[in-house]
Formats: structure tokens, sequence, C-alpha cells
């Protein structure tokens, strides 16, 4: 039996009509977690600034430490998130109460599969940097590795997390008969359209990251703690943004394939 071909353009246009057209609930259930969330990384930026003597380049291991849990409670809080949001389009369910900052099984299934789908990348990147490192060290032009790597090992990963990644709305739905494995099996023969959905998103992290950075370089010539909470504030914003994003466009590429609904 032939798998279905997606259409990435077509995708990602179902993603953007569902963000837009859902943003006040988007909005309802996110605010909770980054109301929680941005004092907390608020602090622990300030704190990582302290501790690196406010020069991010020379950061300790306290450093390190900090930036580690800062991105383990933000990906719980994803989790939580991407929970509620694929439940809202696949079931139409709304959460009431506290299940809005839900931290059930269902959560902690899919925090600990992004931890599993992490290292599964980092596997990819090794082995695909590793070679690349032996030849530039032997040819004496280690300085482009970075960029070699970079360059091979992005599109690969991310057809890789898409691909693999189709599982994540089944866990939300309490699906434990749908692997890792059978989203591969369902997204076979899309690997192009799967890239340049990949792309796409690439492209609009990128454009953000860079306007994050400009902003936060002109707040901190006016003054360094300012431009740190409001470089934070503006950085949730956008987080939030593509993490909706991101999250629908996993949403709907389990309901074309899993579910064979049409966009």
């Amino acid at each position: 039996m032939m798998n279905r071909q997606l259409s990435a353009g077509t995708c990602i246009g179902h993603a953007i009509r569902s963000v837009r057209n859902n943003i006040g609930y988007a909005f309802r259930i996110s605010w909770p977690w980054y109301a929680v969330m941005a004092p907390v990384v608020i602090i622990l930026v300030l704190l990582a600034n302290y501790t690196a003597g406010g020069n991010p380049e020379t950061g300790s291991g306290m450093t390190i430490l900090i930036d580690l849990f800062r991105t383990l409670i933000t990906l719980v809080a994803f989790a939580s998130i991407a929970v509620n949001w694929h439940r809202y389009i696949l079931l139409d369910e709304v959460p009431q109460g506290s299940q809005v900052l839900r931290l059930d099984d269902k959560t902690w299934r899919y925090f600990g599969n992004m931890l599993l789908l992490f290292l599964i990348l980092f596997g990819v990147g090794v082995v695909i940097g590793a070679p690349i490192g032996f030849i530039a060290a032997l040819s004496g032009a280690v300085e482009t590795v970075p960029v070699l790597v970079a360059l091979l090992v992005a599109p690969v990963a991310g057809v890789m997390a898409l691909r693999f990644g189709v599982k994540f709305p089944a866990i939300a739905l309490g699906r434990r008969d749908f692997s890792m494995k059978h989203a591969w099996a369902a997204t076979k023969g899309n690997n192009l359209p799967v890239f340049l959905i990949v792309l796409f998103e690439l492209v609009v992290a990128v454009a953000a990251i860079l306007l994050s950075a400009l902003l936060a370089y002109l707040l901190s010539l006016v003054s360094t703690a300012l431009g740190v909470v409001i470089t934070v504030i503006v950085g949730l914003v956008i987080n939030w943004v593509f993490t909706i994003f991101s999250i629908t466009v996993l949403t709907s590429l389990y309901g074309f394939f899993v579910e064979n609904r049409e966009f």
C-alpha cells in the first residue's frame, strides 16, 4: 500500500490558518505557563549572566547547569502546552482549570520522548560529523567543520525530527500503540515535502533569532539589565508563536498521515 503524498505548501498554509483562526485559544492555554516561565527564565538568565561575569563566552560549569535547567523546564512547559493543543485541534477538547498546567502522564511521556528524539538526533549528528571532522583534520581545514556539519546535519536532523515527531500527537491522544517506528513508516516517501517544511521553519527561526539579537544589542547600549528583561520577554513571545506553529505542523502531519484527514 502506497503512503499518502504530502504537499509542503498546503501543509504550511493549513498550519498558518489553524494558528491564525485559533490564536485566542492558543493564548488561553499558553499564558499560564508563560506567566510562570517568564520570571523564572529572567531570573535564570540574570543569574547565568552574573556567574559569567557579564560575558556569556566565559561561562563556568555553574552557567552551563543553569542553562541546562532552564532548557529542561522550558521543555516541560512545551510538552504541557503541546498536549493541550494537539487535543484541542484533534478532539476539540478544551482543558478546564488546572488542566491548563497539566503535568499528567501524557505530558511526561511527551517530555521523555522529546529527550529520546534529541538523543537520536545527537547520535545522527555525531555519525555525520565525525567523518567530516576527521577528513577536515587530515586536510588542514578544521575551521570549515562547523559549517559543513551544519549544512549536512540540519536538513537530515530536521527531516528525521518531523517524521519521528508524528508520534507526538499520538502521545497527546493517549495512544500507546503508535511508536516512532510507526511514525517513520507512515511518512515514508515524503522526505522532500517534509524537508521543505523544515526549511521554512528554519528560515523563520533564523529571522526571529537575528531580530532578537539586534534588539538585545540595541537595548544593551541603554541598560544591560533592561536589555536582558526586554529581550527575554520578546524572546518568549517569539518562542510562543514558533512553539504553537511547530506543534500545529505536527498535528497537521498526524492528521494527514495517520487519520487520513485532508487539509
